[in-house]
């Protein structure tokens, strides 16, 4: 039916109702930046200090990062009643509206990794920024090790479900790693 909308009555079909894949339809479209356009599912990983992953939504479509903020604060503060004190986020994330809410919401360091614009790190300090921009650089290694420690860089578990399912497995696995080092290291 798409096909033969795009092909031969020539419409414009739009990435939502495509299929990408014959045998997993639920796959869909990642594009990041400039670089090569890839197949899956976006997962927008929330981490805190401990670098246990406090928050995990695997997501449809390839929403916008910006539009992802607002929601993922709300989360954290739904799930663990508490507002951070401090944010550090990809440079996707930076927007002034999500800088103003944080700072409605009592965010008081608020450092997007790359600056767009206008837009400017709320800090208490160029120290404090440094220490933060620091630590997003570290959040690498833990999506590292999720991706390839446990296993989840390519997910050949089958349908929707259990993609998600591997998902919240893997990320459930990793924790538990970071548990364990965390009390193994101080016996």
């Amino acid at each position: 039916m798409i096909l033969r909308r795009k092909q031969i009555n020539g419409e414009t079909v739009s990435n939502d109702e495509k299929i990408f894949s014959i045998y997993e339809q639920h796959t869909d479209i990642i594009v990041k930046g400039q670089r090569e356009v890839q197949f899956g599912h976006k997962i927008n990983l929330t981490s805190g200090k401990s670098s246990l992953i406090l928050s995990c939504e695997v997501l449809k479509g390839n929403p916008s990062d910006s539009t992802l903020y607002q929601s993922t604060i709300n989360k954290i503060e739904s799930d663990y009643q508490i507002v951070p004190r401090d944010s550090v986020t990809d440079g996707g994330y930076a927007s002034k509206d999500n800088a103003e809410y944080a700072q409605g919401k009592g965010i008081v360091n608020i450092v997007f990794n790359k600056i767009v614009g206008s837009l400017k790190n709320v800090v208490s300090s160029k120290n404090m920024e440094t220490r933060l921009k620091k630590w997003r650089s570290g959040i690498e290694a833990v999506i590292s090790n999720l991706k390839r420690g446990c296993r989840l860089f390519r997910c050949n578990w089958k349908g929707e479900a259990h993609f998600k399912q591997k998902v919240l497995w893997s990320v459930i696995a990793y924790n538990i790693r970071v548990m364990t080092a965390a009390v193994v290291a101080q016996l």
